[in-house]
């Protein structure tokens, strides 16, 4: 086990700025603050959600994304590696879309995201019943198999996705996860075998969860299972949460026996040491 505890913050490759729905701070402003911070890896992952929503145009804001990204790898050339992402969420529900934004950006990194399920459009506003939270993550991590098994994307982002409302402050109900090991070690076999990363995405920390997401008891059984790719990421969606907690995160890492973790450019993973 480590004792030097870390206070450095070498990447943050999960944030999201005004060219998402529910960004709050500009892009330049997520820069500058990362800037800052002292990062040397920073990458935008604005939202590119695969259903149709009458009020967010995806095609303007990836485009907007696109300029924004060469602006800032122009304006911090040689003090901050700037690179071009995005987070990919439920594209199996539109395959055809997904595969037309891949295919016409030259992405550095790519999140591969299942923030809802087919039969629960918002994870946060389930109705409070036992059954309806397991009928969820029934479908949840069986849609997530498929999703990796489609596998064309660089990262698995926020594997524990739901505990986030449903368990911890904000949701505060215990769920027996347990019960989805079979499943979770398929899914982790599946990105391992595919050269996809395993996200630790810190935003469970202090959005009432308490521990990242997902927790050490599943990135050690990544590890023990042969996974060595790590991203590490924020998800921050305003300018004081960038970088905010992935200290913590790489102290995690270290003590199961990870010393290093990737970023990605052109979709290929370039290892940082921690």
């Amino acid at each position: 086990m480590s004792t030097e505890r870390s206070t450095a913050i070498p990447i943050d490759c999960h944030m999201h700025s005004t060219l998402s729905p529910d960004g709050h701070d500009a892009p330049e402003v997520m820069a500058k603050r990362a800037f800052e911070l002292g990062i040397k890896h920073f990458t935008l992952t604005d939202h590119i959600e695969n259903e149709k929503l009458d009020s967010w145009n995806y095609a303007e804001a990836m485009e907007k994304s696109r300029e924004v990204y060469l602006a800032l790898k122009a304006e911090y050339d040689g003090r901050m590696n700037v690179y071009f992402g995005a987070e990919l969420g439920q594209p199996l529900y539109n395959l055809p879309q997904a595969e037309e934004i891949l295919q016409k950006y030259d992405y550095d990194l790519v999140l591969g995201s299942q923030h809802r399920t087919k039969s629960y459009a918002r994870v946060d506003r389930l109705p409070d019943s036992e059954a309806v939270r397991y009928a969820y993550l029934d479908e949840y991590f069986e849609e997530l198999l498929a999703l990796a098994k489609w596998g064309k994307f660089c990262v698995l982002s926020h594997l524990t996705f739901p505990l986030r409302f449903i368990s911890g402050d904000v949701g505060g109900h215990e769920v027996d996860i347990g019960r989805y090991s079979a499943i979770i070690d398929e899914i982790l076999d599946t990105i391992i075998k595919s050269d996809i990363a395993l996200e630790v995405n810190s935003s469970g920390i202090r959005k009432g969860l308490h521990v990242p997401m997902p927790s050490a008891e599943y990135i050690k059984r990544y590890r023990d299972r042969g996974g060595r790719m790590i991203s590490v990421g924020s998800d921050a969606h305003r300018v004081e949460d960038v970088g905010a907690d992935i200290p913590q995160c790489l102290d995690m890492l270290k003590d199961i026996g990870f010393n290093e973790i990737c970023v990605f450019s052109r979709r290929d993973p370039v290892f940082i040491k921690i």
